[in-house]
């Protein structure tokens, strides 16, 4: 009982001090911490099958069937054939802003972007189609924070848009700490 009880103390205190920002901070000066990279609402759910391109910020790697899949954080997922181990080639990027986990069973790429979950067909990889769109399923509360780091950060200014991810850079009195 006591476990429970401390666990769940930990757990309200811990989500009532996540992220700090008020209206009577105290200036820090310039500091080292993250700033959003926006992008705008209408952009942020325009995914697509697109020509292979660079690496930007590699994520989560899977296999399905002979074909390495590899999100790139915030962009799309890239998928590379490695029926060659020796050889493995690129064959396609599907564009999804935002995206951060993906997954393929039966054909079927699974993956969030923002706040929906999008569905493409990989049967045949040099056919990619989109197939569904459910929207709302996962809650952008996590936008407001970077969730890697701690720290100073700028604080998000949802008009600007969605964050698609975040930068280290060098802040002027930031109102925002985790």
């Amino acid at each position: 009982m006591r476990k429970t009880t401390f666990l769940i103390l930990s757990t309200i205190l811990v989500l009532i001090t996540g992220c700090v920002e008020t209206d009577s901070y105290s200036p820090v000066g310039q500091v080292e911490g993250y700033k959003p990279v926006y992008i705008s609402k209408d952009k942020a759910y325009v995914t697509g099958v697109e020509t292979t391109r660079l690496f930007s910020e590699p994520g989560k790697m899977f296999m399905y069937q002979t074909y390495i899949y590899v999100t790139d954080l915030g962009n799309g997922v890239h998928i590379i054939d490695n029926s060659n181990p020796a050889n493995p080639v690129k064959v396609a990027f599907i564009s999804i802003p935002g995206v951060v986990d993906a997954a393929v069973k039966n054909g079927i790429m699974y993956a969030d972007n923002f706040a929906d979950l999008v569905a493409f067909d990989v049967s045949d990889v040099s056919n990619i189609t989109f197939k569904k769109r459910v929207k709302g399923i996962y809650p952008l509360t996590s936008q407001f924070y970077p969730e890697f780091s701690t720290g100073y950060f700028e604080c998000v200014d949802t008009t600007k848009g969605y964050v698609l991810r975040w930068e280290k850079t060098i802040l002027n009195n930031p109102k925002c700490y985790r």
